[in-house]
């Protein structure tokens, strides 16, 4: 897909260029209170381009800074939850009392529910089969 992305630049690039090469003739231009007398059409074709191409840089750095806050944020989240499982199996383990005879058949888990559930099994590892 980059490689796409990469030829449709460059093709645009080259049409850009195209362009600016066969219209040189100078135009006044007028924008909100500024005014140009005499520039050539083919600069502000690629001055044009250019701002076009910073502000869509610039758009690209804003959302990848954002992803990045993000990933960072949802690793930091993940790990509290991490921790608090840790805490809570810890918790679990300690109040369960194991010397109990009558608690052991108890704290056997079934076949059913070791089991996975369907569509969580690990990558690369098929379901098991009902």
């Amino acid at each position: 897909m980059l490689q796409v992305f990469v030829f449709l630049a460059l093709a645009f690039s080259i049409v850009i260029a195209i362009f600016a090469v066969q219209n040189t003739v100078p135009v006044a231009v007028t924008f909100l209170v500024l005014r140009a007398d005499g520039v050539a059409v083919s600069v502000l074709v690629l001055v044009s381009a250019a701002l076009g191409a910073g502000v869509m840089l610039l758009l690209g750095v804003a959302r990848e800074v954002r992803l990045q806050l993000r990933h960072r944020s949802l690793g930091q989240q993940l790990k509290r939850a991490e921790a608090r499982i840790r805490e809570l199996e810890s918790q679990a383990a300690s109040s369960v009392n194991t010397d109990d005879p009558a608690m052991k058949p108890a704290l056997a888990a079934p076949e059913s529910e070791s089991a996975p559930l369907p569509g969580l099994a690990a990558p690369g590892v098929p379901p098991p089969s009902a």
